[in-house]
């Protein structure tokens, strides 16, 4: 009944976007009626500003997160196509022998077994996971360290040093986040020169702790908020939206924005030397 429930406000938030961009773009600037998912970020051109007010960044329960995670899910927010679709990106995505970090974190990982999924298969260096409930961390096999955090109340990631991962991911909980901006500031910090930032979601979620935006967006026009988070933030790469749906129609949809760290400029005064 939920996944039912959830589908069918996936699909008016995507009417209600669309009407809201006729009515007045300015108050929906994600609007891109008919641009598909693969695609919405391949020309995004970017206004001046970050889009997304107060106003869009609100949810419909504002109550303190911890209080809603308080009791663990031990569930899969996915069906089980999406999943395997999840474990085989990452394990073509995720460097192998990379120190990664997991964001908004749960008892699993979406990591395939052999490519993570449990500490002893040794396919990562490390595997750090940040989350809300400390029962659902410990659980998670492929982790070798965890750290409870509701980056809604404290965007920081101080606990980790300066450029110590080559990757970090976030599994179908990007829409949750109400401070997107100092979050991807501390993704940046924590990564190194190179390394590589992916989120991924599906349609389904709590919708009383989602962003207003991401609510009343389409399927597609969250991949063009996703990059919004990237592109504002500074120092990636362009991101690079795709749709890797397993069966479309058919399965859960699954869709990933990445991009990579930019390499620090050089510092002020530097001359390139001449040969």
């Amino acid at each position: 009944m939920r996944r039912a429930a959830t589908a069918v406000a996936g699909v008016l938030g995507g009417l209600i976007g669309v009407t809201a961009h006729r009515m007045n773009s300015a108050e929906y600037p994600w609007s891109r009626p008919g641009a598909p998912a693969a695609t919405i970020l391949d020309a995004p051109e970017w206004p001046a500003e970050f889009p997304l007010s107060a106003e869009h960044l609100k949810r419909i329960d504002e109550s303190p997160d911890s209080d809603f995670y308080r009791e663990p899910r031990f569930l899969h927010h996915i069906d089980g196509q999406a999943q395997r679709r999840l474990q085989q990106y990452y394990r073509e995505t995720l460097p192998k022998g990379g120190a990664v970090l997991d964001l908004m974190s749960s008892w699993v990982s979406h990591l395939a077994e052999g490519a993570g999924a449990k500490r002893e298969d040794g396919h990562f260096a490390r595997l750090s996971i940040l989350g809300m409930n400390e029962a659902e961390l410990k659980a998670n096999s492929g982790a070798h360290d965890y750290h409870v955090r509701d980056l809604n109340r404290q965007p920081s990631l101080e606990m980790f040093a300066d450029e110590s991962f080559d990757a970090v991911f976030c599994s179908v909980s990007v829409d949750y986040l109400s401070q997107p901006v100092p979050v991807f500031a501390e993704i940046r910090r924590v990564l190194k020169p190179g390394g590589l930032v992916v989120f991924t979601w599906s349609n389904r979620m709590f919708p009383t702790k989602a962003i207003t935006a991401w609510r009343l967006a389409s399927e597609p026009e969250r991949l063009w908020i996703c990059g919004a988070y990237v592109h504002f933030c500074g120092g990636f790469s362009a991101a690079v939206g795709e749709d890797i749906s397993p069966h479309p129609g058919r399965s859960d949809p699954v869709y990933a924005v990445h991009a990579r760290k930019l390499p620090a400029p050089p510092p002020s005064g530097t001359q390139k030397s001449e040969l």
